[in-house]
C-alpha cells in the first residue's frame, strides 16, 4: 500500500530499472549501489547483465504466494 493511502505500490516501485526480468526472477538478484550507477548482478550467470533485462535465458519465474483463503 502506497504510504500516504492511496492505491497499492508495484513491488519494483523504487527498484532500478522497474521493467527489468530480474526483479520477478526466482534467483534473487544482488543490488550493488554506488554513488552515480547502481548493477545488478544474477546469481545464476555470475555476472551483471546490461540493464533493463528483457530477454534472458536463465529466467525462471518468482513464485508469487498465493491467498490465504482464511484471512478473506
Amino acid at each position: 500500500m502506497d504510504p500516504e493511502g492511496g492505491a497499492p505500490r508495484d513491488e519494483t516501485d523504487g527498484l532500478p530499472f522497474p521493467d527489468s526480468l530480474c526483479h520477478r526472477c526466482a534467483a534473487p538478484p544482488q543490488y550493488i549501489r554506488t554513488a552515480r550507477s547502481t548493477f545488478i548482478r544474477c546469481p545464476i550467470l555470475k555476472r551483471y547483465p546490461p540493464q533493463p533485462v528483457v530477454q534472458c535465458e536463465a529466467f525462471v519465474p518468482a513464485a508469487v504466494p498465493e491467498a490465504d483463503p482464511s484471512s478473506s
